[in-house]
């Protein structure tokens, strides 16, 4: 009966909180993507190219940004002493990694082949410091699960950054809009942090417990630092030996599918993280949350992966016009790619919870090792960014293989569960894939804006009618769950 109810109240909680987080995350990440659309049409594919090149560079130093201080102060219990010296460790970690970012910006440019690299990536470095000074403040919220909260901090971000780009890019400053637009941004967005947290830190400073988060946090720095490698790794060798505009439209190709699919669980990851910290101390919890996250995010990302592969051509051609078609096919793979990961990608959370980072650590390695060979092959022997999605979806398949089989094994869940937790979405998606296929062969001659309506209009009608047709328990269920998040708010 307990374990009922703590199943009961972790999918309330998860709902919940991810509705707070999901709304933010689709208000910030729609005025980005406006932003995106006129922004392309304003810039060229060297610009997106070049300031590829410094967030790319400034990403792995992000990592190291609070040496994972601000996971740290999730998993630890709360009081003010801790929260405290987080804040002033995170601030100075930031400040050095300003300093670091300065001095590297010149290698950087020597890597990408490139000067103008050096003072864009010098410029992108004051993010750190500024980051810094919201950073703990979020993650106050995150183990309060004050989700709510965090709604006006994120859209005031897409906001300003958005404007600022769009503003400066009409005046003519090229990548430097970008640039200054994601300073904006981060500026704004820890001075609302600052306003909407009722904690603030004090001057007190304790060491022993900065090593005790210091010595958590690094362990989620290595999962970060090779996480993100796997994630750019296609970015320094595409920018390396394609040039600027290859690395622009991959940029812009990759965007879509990563705010549309991976973003989802990523926003639900930080949901999901403080709420299995506190769930895991009831054996046999964590087994059954991992498999109802397993289902609700297969339910939302599988038809978005697989429909937005569909349709990538209209929705290129109506979005960004026929200057960007280059990026079509690259949006189809790397959409497979992202609906493969978003699958695996909570599994993480629950061993963090676990306080058994290094299982992601390894796993992580295991994709390395197959990812690095097969990008290096793209650039080098195809020399093409059509195959680096490819590469990048056929990795991301045998790696969601792999790391299904090991959450199947570390948390005693049977293969059984696995498929169960699977079925209902990819049932639907295929017989949703036959019918927006059937749709968009007999609207070719049609304009794209009208192709994509009908194929977005004929997938979701397909995708739905599936679902509730072969799975209808499923259907059932979630709505119940998503009634009683409502039901317990109000």
């Amino acid at each position: 009966m307990e374990d009922s109810k703590s199943h009961s109240t972790f999918g309330r909680t998860t709902v919940h909180g991810t509705a707070w987080r999901y709304l933010a995350f689709i208000s910030g990440k729609l005025l980005v993507f406006i932003s995106t659309v006129i922004l392309a049409r304003l810039l060229t594919p060297d610009d997106f190219g070049l300031v590829g090149y410094a967030v790319t560079a400034i990403t792995f130093l992000d990592i190291v940004n609070n040496l994972g201080v601000g996971s740290a102060l999730i998993y630890h219990t709360e009081d003010e002493r801790t929260s405290t010296t987080a804040f002033w460790l995170s601030l100075l970690f930031g400040v050095g990694l300003l300093c670091v970012g300065w001095i590297m910006a010149p290698y950087a440019g020597i890597y990408f082949r490139d000067p103008r690299v050096v003072p864009v990536t010098r410029a992108l470095s004051f993010t750190f410091p500024i980051n810094a000074l919201g950073g703990i403040q979020a993650s106050v919220l995150y183990k309060k699960l004050a989700f709510g909260r965090m709604l006006i901090p994120d859209i005031t971000m897409a906001l300003v950054k958005g404007a600022v780009s769009i503003g400066l890019a009409m005046f003519g400053f090229g990548a430097w809009s970008l640039i200054w637009g994601q300073i904006g941004g981060a500026f704004v967005s820890s001075v609302v942090y600052w306003i909407i947290t009722p904690w603030h830190p004090s001057f007190a400073f304790d060491t022993k417990v900065a090593r005790t988060l210091v010595s958590y946090g690094m362990n989620i720095v290595w999962v970060d630092l090779i996480s993100e490698v796997l994630l750019n790794l296609d970015y320094l060798l595409v920018g390396r030996y394609l040039g600027s505009v290859a690395l622009g439209l991959y940029t812009l190709a990759f965007r879509m599918p990563d705010l549309m699919i991976l973003q989802f669980a990523r926003v639900l990851g930080q949901v999901v993280f403080p709420v299995f910290t506190h769930m895991r101390e009831v054996p046999g919890n964590l087994t059954r949350a991992f498999s109802q996250v397993l289902r609700y995010v297969s339910l939302v990302t599988v038809p978005l992966g697989i429909g937005l592969a569909l349709v990538a051509g209209p929705l290129v051609l109506s979005l960004f016009t026929s200057k960007w078609a280059g990026t079509i096919p690259v949006v189809r793979a790397i959409a497979i790619y992202a609906m493969l990961l978003s699958l695996v990608y909570n599994a993480g959370d629950a061993y963090k919870a676990e306080g058994r980072p290094q299982v992601i650590v390894w796993l992580s390695l295991a994709r390395l090792t197959l990812l690095f060979p097969a990008l290096w092959w793209a650039v080098t022997g195809a020399g093409s960014i059509i195959a680096v999605g490819w590469m990048q979806a056929l990795v991301a398949f045998l790696g969601a293989i792999l790391e299904l089989y090991v959450a199947a094994r570390l948390l005693h869940l049977s293969i059984g569960n696995l498929i169960n937790a699977l079925r209902p979405a990819v049932l639907s998606a295929v017989l949703m894939t036959v019918i927006v296929e059937l749709v968009l062969y007999l609207s070719a001659a049609a304009p794209a804006w009208q192709q994509l309506m009908f194929g977005v209009v004929s997938g979701a009608f397909a995708y739905c009618s599936a679902l509730w047709v072969l799975e209808r328990g499923v259907v059932l269920d979630v709505v119940h769950t998503v009634r009683s998040a409502v039901v317990r708010e109000a």
